[in-house]
């Protein structure tokens, strides 16, 4: 009984290793999508305020 237990014990945590691997991998390609769409809003957005308007303020 006891191998048992220990063998349920060992798959328990391979299982629960793999799922917090797959979890934080999604995780982290999902910021990185996340923050890369973010950082192309505002490089679009600072690049159309300097090509209407800043880089005209001086003519």
């Amino acid at each position: 009984m006891q191998e048992y237990l220990e063998k349920l014990l060992y798959f328990w945590a391979g299982i629960t290793a793999i799922g917090l691997v797959l979890v934080i991998i999604y995780w982290a390609i999902s910021t990185i999508i996340y923050v890369a769409f973010v950082s192309l809003f505002i490089a679009i957005v600072a690049a159309a305020f300097y090509q209407f308007y800043w880089s005209k303020r001086n003519r």
